[in-house]
């Protein structure tokens, strides 16, 4: 329970914060009100604390263009197995084309249909892995991960 060193009584200034964003439930927000009319300490902080909100929240924030967010895969591993589904998708489409075209000119063996069938869940696969090596990747050096509203 972070302190107030500077407040005579033990108060939780967490609460000066949730009272600040309306989080509060009420009990709490009454409590908090009648804190900081007693408390200068506590008033204060909560003063400085709402100039900080007032001044973040005037603050234009430009949005980047949609190129300026690429979503490209972070690590060697992810690259590898983005690359792979990529490329197993892409030939698995060519080979699908050239079978139709050979079906209908002529008549298709057995081992290009097994290809043709395990491909397309290959290249999903490689895919996804990419993806989740991305995202474990992230839960690792995410700074806000414990940041709950």
């Amino acid at each position: 329970m972070p302190l107030n060193p500077d407040c005579g009584r033990s108060f939780d200034e967490t609460l000066i914060s949730g009272y600040l964003d309306g989080a509060l439930p009420q009990r709490e927000t009454q409590k908090t009100r009648l804190h900081l009319e007693d408390c200068v300490a506590c008033r204060s902080l909560y003063e400085e604390l709402s100039a900080n909100r007032r001044a973040a929240l005037a603050t234009a924030f430009a949005v980047p263009a949609e190129s300026q967010w690429p979503e490209l895969p972070k690590t060697p591993i992810s690259r590898l197995g983005r690359s792979l589904g990529w490329t197993v998708l892409v030939i698995w489409l060519a080979v699908v084309s050239v079978v139709a075209v050979w079906r209908f000119l002529y008549e298709s063996g057995d081992p290009l249909e097994v290809f043709l069938v395990l491909g397309l869940p290959g290249a999903i696969l490689f895919l996804f892995l990419s993806v989740l090596l991305d995202r474990l990747h992230e839960l690792k050096t995410d700074r806000y991960r414990g940041v709950q509203r």
